[in-house]
């Protein structure tokens, strides 16, 4: 197994694999870790659908991907989907599409996520890092899964973030959407970031006797549009913290890394950072039950069939 670490580029880290004919869907692919994903991604060969709230600048950014690469890329090679995370009745809407294209799907990187201070609710009324970092991609996955199936051997790629470690999600799973709690931004995304992992755990669980495999990663601390709903001190922390981060192409890494190492082909349910195994940095990642009985919970508010195997 080759050795990387945390200054390790998407590129390197990809270097050698060929992807052509490979179908991968990249959410938030138009910014930041998600566009540095779709751009190796097609570099390596893959066709990729670029999912995304906004349509212009996701064409915006898939003709700045085309150019960058200077005719390595074929333009059929990058489409992209609308799709909006903020709402489960346009999520489903979105899955329709994508399902009516019927093709398989080798790489689903589940990348889209939002960090912000305040308090927000989705159309549906859960709490912002709850209903789009969580519950949309759960939603999402769940109804395209026949798809990735179909690909034979596939794998589900979960962002999430060493941030879990500020989750004060019990195994209890109670106030799941902040209305007993008194809120917080760093502990509802934490807990966001958590139940990522937790749902990349059991989807692999539930699924890899189907050829799914699935894991998750924390990317590093990068300076992405991530960032751009926080408080004034918050930004200039980050600005101190600059010099500290990763770039972009180096954040992207892991993600590679989990999505195209022949030694992940079918072996998931884990977590990475640096493009390396790591041990969940919260305790309630490993329990199971919890991770069971989280599924169960976001089937019920998402409309989805409970099912006790799928």
């Amino acid at each position: 197994m080759k050795r990387f670490g945390k200054n390790t580029t998407a590129e390197q880290v990809s270097q050698g694999i060929d992807l052509a004919g490979k179908h991968a869907l990249v959410t938030g692919g138009n910014t930041g870790l998600g566009k540095e994903t779709v751009r190796v991604l097609a570099l390596r060969g893959a066709q990729v659908t670029m999912a995304c709230r906004d349509q212009q600048k996701a064409e915006h950014a898939r003709q700045d991907i085309l150019r960058s690469l200077d005719g390595r890329v074929e333009d059929k090679q990058l489409t992209h989907l609308e799709l909006d995370l903020n709402s489960l009745a346009a999520v489903r809407e979105s899955a329709d599409v994508f399902n009516s294209r019927q093709q398989p799907l080798h790489l689903l990187i589940n990348n889209a996520g939002i960090m912000i201070p305040m308090e927000r609710r989705t159309e549906d009324g859960f709490e912002a890092h709850f209903g789009i970092n969580h519950l949309a991609h759960f939603l999402f996955t769940n109804l395209i899964i026949d798809s990735l199936i179909t690909a034979r051997e596939a794998r589900v790629v979960m962002v999430s973030s060493s941030a879990m470690g500020m989750a004060t999600l019990t195994s209890e799973l109670e106030d799941l959407n902040w209305e007993g709690r008194r809120f917080s931004g760093f502990r509802s995304y934490g807990d966001s970031k958590l139940m990522n992992l937790m749902f990349a755990r059991e989807l692999n669980r539930r699924f890899k006797g189907s050829g799914v495999v699935s894991s998750a990663l924390h990317p590093g601390v990068i300076a992405t549009e991530l960032a751009r709903d926080q408080s004034l001190p918050f930004m200039l922390l980050g600005v101190f913290m600059m010099p500290f981060m990763k770039t972009v192409d180096q954040g992207a890494a892991t993600t590679l890394f989990v999505a195209t190492s022949p030694d992940y082909a079918k072996r998931g349910g884990l977590y990475f950072s640096h493009c390396k195994e790591k041990r969940p940095d919260h305790k309630l990642a490993l329990d199971d039950v919890a991770c069971h009985a989280l599924w169960q919970r976001s089937c019920k508010l998402t409309g989805l069939e409970v099912n006790s195997n799928h």
